[in-house]
C-alpha cells in the first residue's frame, strides 16, 4: 500500500514538476528587444566591449534568473531621428518590446503606440520608486502611466572653488543668491585673476537647457510656459521669457563670459583645464571634473535668484529625463514588463548607478548604498534635489523648445533682441496651429 502510494506521488510530482519546468522555459523561447539609450551606457563605457557594459551583465542576471527570455540589446542615442524611426517601426508593429525615451512633453505624443501600464506596474514599483508623474500622460492625476521613469539626473551652475577663493569669496559659505549679485561676483572674478568668469557653448545651448532656462520658469511659472507654447498667451508679453534672455545677453556684453560662446563647442575641456571659473554642469559629468580639478576645487552654485517674487523656488533643475516605454503591438506583455522593473530594481538600480552615475530615483535607494555618503558635491545635490525644478525641455512641446535651442547663439551674442525673439516664437506657435 505504501508502494503504491509512494509511486502515486510520485508520479503526481514528476507530472507537476513538468509543468513547472513548461512553464517555466515556455512553450516558446522568448526574445526580447531592447533599444537602450544614454541612461544605460555612457561615453566611458561605449569605449569598452559591449560584453563589458554593466547593463549587459544585469541583463544577464535577468536571463539567469528566467529561462527561456533572452533580451537583444541594441544600443541607441536617445534623439528626434531615433523617435522618428520607432515610430515608423510601431506602426509597422515590428519595433522594440522595450525603448529608451524621454520623459513628459516627447513622450505623451507616442501615446498611441505605447502599453498603458497602470495595471501592470507591482505595487512595490510604484511605492519605491519616484517620478512618476514626468511619465503620466499629459501630467495628469490618474493618467495613463505610459513608461517607467529612469535618468534621474540633476544640473546647474558648476564652478572652479580655487578661482573664486583667488577672488576673495567662497561660495560654499556664502554664494551669491541673485542674478546681480552673481554678475557682481563674475565681475570681482575678471577682476582679480583675467580669467573667463562664466565660460559656456551656447552654439548648443546647454547653458540653457541645463541651467539658465531656470530663470523663465521661475519667474513666470509653468502654467505660462504652457500656455506661450500652446497660443493661449503670448511670449512676446511674457516678463520672464524676456528678462532671462535679456541677463544672459548682458553678461556677453559685459564681458563676462567667453567671447566665442556663440560658436564655441569645448566649454569642457576650457573648465576641466582651469580657463573658466563657472560654466554648466550636474552629475552627469561631475565625474569628469573632478578628476580634471580635484574634488577639493569643484563646487555646485545653487542656481540665484532672478525673481523678487518667483512663482517656482528652486535651486537647480533635473529628474527624470528618461523612461522605459513598451510597444503596445510587443507579444510578450508581461515579459516586457517584468524586465523594465528588473532593471528598475533596487540591486540592478544600485549596480547600474554606479556605472552611469544618474543620480537615485528610488525611494529606498541612499548615498552610502551607491558610495557617494563621503562625497560633498552628491551630497549638496541629493539635498538640493529634493526641491529641483522639472527639465523645461520636457515640459513643452519640442518644436518651441528646438526653436529656442536654434537661436540661442544669436541671443546671447547680441545679434538678436529677445523682444523680436518672442515675436518670432509667437508666430511659430500661430503657424503650428
Amino acid at each position: 500500500m505504501r508502494r503504491k502510494m509512494f509511486s502515486c506521488v510520485l508520479a503526481l510530482f514528476l507530472i507537476a514538476s513538468s509543468f513547472t519546468l513548461a512553464a517555466q522555459a515556455g512553450s516558446k523561447p522568448v526574445t526580447l528587444t531592447f533599444w537602450a539609450g544614454s541612461a544605460f551606457y555612457n561615453a566611458e563605457e561605449a569605449k569598452k566591449p559591449q560584453s563589458d557594459w554593466a547593463i549587459t551583465k544585469i541583463i544577464q542576471d535577468f536571463e539567469a534568473q528566467n529561462p527561456g527570455v533572452k533580451v537583444d540589446m541594441t544600443p541607441i542615442e536617445v534623439s528626434a531621428e531615433t523617435i522618428a524611426k520607432f515610430k515608423a517601426a510601431a506602426i509597422a508593429k515590428n519595433g522594440p518590446d522595450v525603448i529608451e525615451l524621454w520623459t513628459g512633453s516627447y513622450l505623451f505624443p507616442l501615446k498611441d503606440i505605447l502599453l498603458p501600464l497602470n495595471s501592470y506596474i507591482p505595487a512595490a514599483d510604484r511605492k519605491d520608486i519616484s517620478g512618476w508623474d514626468a511619465v503620466t500622460y499629459n501630467f495628469q492625476p490618474n493618467g495613463s502611466i505610459l513608461a517607467y521613469p529612469i535618468g534621474n539626473n540633476y544640473a546647474g551652475l558648476v564652478y572652479n572653488k580655487a578661482i573664486v577663493k583667488s577672488a576673495g569669496m567662497d561660495w560654499d559659505k556664502n554664494p551669491p543668491k541673485t542674478t546681480e549679485d552673481f554678475r557682481a561676483a563674475l565681475k570681482k572674478i575678471k577682476a582679480a585673476t583675467g580669467l573667463v568668469p562664466f565660460g559656456f557653448d551656447a552654439s548648443k545651448a546647454r547653458i540653457m537647457h541645463y541651467a539658465t532656462i531656470f530663470w523663465w520658469v521661475e519667474e513666470s511659472g509653468y502654467e505660462r510656459l504652457v500656455a506661450d507654447s500652446n497660443g493661449t498667451a503670448s511670449f512676446a508679453d511674457d516678463k520672464g521669457f524676456i528678462n532671462f534672455l535679456a541677463y544672459m545677453q548682458s553678461l556677453y556684453g559685459d564681458g563676462l563670459t567667453n567671447v566665442d560662446a556663440a560658436t564655441s563647442v569645448d566649454y569642457a575641456a576650457k573648465f576641466s583645464n582651469g580657463q573658466y571659473a563657472v560654466t554648466v554642469g550636474g552629475v552627469n559629468n561631475a565625474k569628469a571634473f573632478e578628476a580634471a580639478l580635484g574634488a577639493d576645487k569643484f563646487g555646485y552654485l545653487p542656481l540665484p535668484s532672478m525673481s523678487a517674487n518667483p512663482k517656482v523656488k528652486a535651486s537647480i533643475i533635473g529628474g527624470p529625463g528618461n523612461c522605459l516605454a513598451i510597444g503596445n503591438y510587443t507579444k510578450n506583455r508581461d515579459w516586457a514588463v517584468k524586465f523594465v522593473s528588473f532593471l528598475c530594481s533596487k540591486p540592478a538600480f544600485i549596480r547600474l548607478t554606479k556605472s552611469v552615475t544618474t543620480f537615485p530615483l528610488r525611494n529606498d535607494v541612499t548615498l552610502d548604498e551607491l558610495g557617494w555618503g563621503g562625497d560633498p558635491f552628491r551630497q549638496k545635490i541629493f539635498a538640493l534635489s529634493k526641491n529641483a525644478t522639472f527639465w523645461i525641455d520636457n515640459s513643452i512641446p519640442d518644436y518651441v523648445y528646438n526653436e529656442m535651442t536654434k537661436f540661442f547663439a544669436n541671443i546671447v551674442s547680441g545679434k538678436l533682441s529677445p523682444q523680436d525673439f518672442a515675436k518670432q516664437m509667437d508666430q511659430l506657435v500661430k503657424d503650428h496651429q
